[in-house]
């Protein structure tokens, strides 16, 4: 691999961002970023891989973001909605990891990717797990991003639902 690889790599996903903004996909800065890296292979261009560093840096600037956001009031708000968050993310954990047992178990998918490609998390860090673990990264990135687009493309339809519910009062 040629120290011009890295740059190249970038530049794909940079691109892929780029369009995914003005199709504006869901969340269009990873997953356009995501569909754009993923040309290189599509075009020949295999073995293509940045340094091992990029997932780290990435996720501290990720973790740098969020943290950024955290106001005075972070904590009495965590404390407000852990008991009704914990209702809700139990069972989507619960299916999830159901799911993937189900495919690993009958062959479908290796037990690494089956489990971290099912249940619910960050893109990166469930990547950066699964590589961790040797497992196939590409595969669970695949299954997030899928995740992704149709929570995010069902997202606008439910929340109208919602208003227009709460607005009736019921």
């Amino acid at each position: 691999m040629t120290s011009a690889a890295p740059v190249m790599l970038l530049g794909f996903a940079c691109a892929g961002a780029a369009l995914g903004r003005l199709l504006r996909l869901p969340m269009w800065p990873i997953t356009g970023a995501i569909l754009g890296a993923a040309t290189a292979p599509l075009l020949g261009l295999d073995g293509i891989a940045p340094p091992g560093w990029w997932s780290a840096a990435g996720q501290i600037l990720v973790g740098s973001g969020v943290g950024s956001m955290v106001g005075r009031n972070f904590f009495a708000s965590v404390r407000r909605v852990s008991g009704p968050g914990s209702v809700v993310v139990l069972p989507i954990i619960t299916v999830g990891a159901g799911g993937g047992v189900i495919l690993a178990v009958t062959g479908l998918l290796d037990p690494t990717p089956a489990l971290l490609g099912s249940i619910p998390g960050g893109v990166g860090e469930m990547v950066a797990a699964t590589a961790g673990l040797g497992g196939d990264s590409g595969l669970v990135a695949g299954m997030h991003l899928i995740r992704l687009v149709v929570v995010l493309s069902a997202l606008p339809w439910m929340l109208r639902r919602a208003r227009r519910r709460h607005e009736r009062g019921g």
